[in-house]
């Protein structure tokens, strides 16, 4: 059974990410059982995935909705769908307080660009900053099938990272090295979109050169991946391989507490 805070949570993740016509309490059950229902990512190649941090106007909340009314109404003739959502534990490294992360996909890049290039869609992306402080949203094509499954009993950690154009090579180093150690902890990599196209309310700053996501056992994997023999051997190529990182924490919104 749902405890009261789980409820409010999920509520608050589904007006920030979904659009509901009514606010009848049959309405709120079922917005829900379709936010607690969206952990699994299935996704095939060639698809476009865009990664979508939000920063949500509390008192936007109509205009929020009349945006994705208008958004879906148009995405749908695209295929646009809305995938899998995480809640935001913690902000690990970053100046910026997203409330969530929620997946959409497209069939292909052409759909997204299709959408993009609609003649209702720039009056419909005009409304984002009335609605978000700031919208971040990540995209790349799919280069292989993507399965995701995500666990309430495991935490997932997000970091954005923009590389060092003078040591383009080192980032990757880090991660290979320190993967037998992520491991060992308890950590697998589940995902990693590659150079993605980026957009924001106010681009303070280029796009990033990688996402990377990792699913742990436990919420102190990764202090003690940062014990290891590994990272101490690989941590300087994460200093001069990249020039900024954000780090977030992450969870699936819960059935229970």
């Amino acid at each position: 059974m749902l405890s009261i805070r789980t409820v409010a949570v999920i509520l608050s993740l589904s007006a920030a990410f979904t659009f509901t016509p009514a606010c009848s309490q049959s309405t709120q059950e079922a917005a829900a059982k379709s936010v607690v229902a969206m952990d699994s990512l299935t996704l095939k190649k060639g698809q476009f995935l865009s990664i979508i941090l939000p920063q949500a106007k509390p008192d936007e909340t109509a205009a929020r909705q009349e945006y994705y009314k208008k958004a879906f109404t148009l995405g749908a003739r695209y295929g646009l769908q809305r995938e899998a959502v995480l809640a935001m534990d913690d902000v690990i490294i970053s100046d910026y307080k997203p409330s969530g992360l929620i997946f959409y996909s497209y069939p292909d890049a052409a759909a997204e660009k299709g959408l993009s290039n609609a003649p209702e869609w720039p009056a419909i992306k005009a409304m984002r900053p009335k609605i978000w402080e700031e919208l971040k949203i990540y995209s790349a094509e799919l280069k292989s099938d993507l399965n995701l499954k995500f666990d309430p009993s495991k935490s997932y950690t997000l970091v954005v990272a923009w590389l060092n154009p003078e040591n383009p090579g080192d980032y990757q180093r880090y991660l290979k090295g320190i993967e037998p150690a992520v491991t060992a902890a308890g950590g697998r990599f589940i995902y990693k979109m590659h150079n993605p196209q980026y957009e924001a309310n106010s681009i303070t700053n280029s796009a990033p050169g990688q996402l990377t996501f990792v699913e742990w056992d436990t919420l102190d994997g990764f202090t003690k991946v940062r014990g290891s023999a590994e990272y101490k051997a690989n941590s300087r190529y994460f200093g001069s391989g990249t020039s900024k990182v954000e780090f977030y924490r992450m969870t699936t919104v819960r059935k229970s507490d």
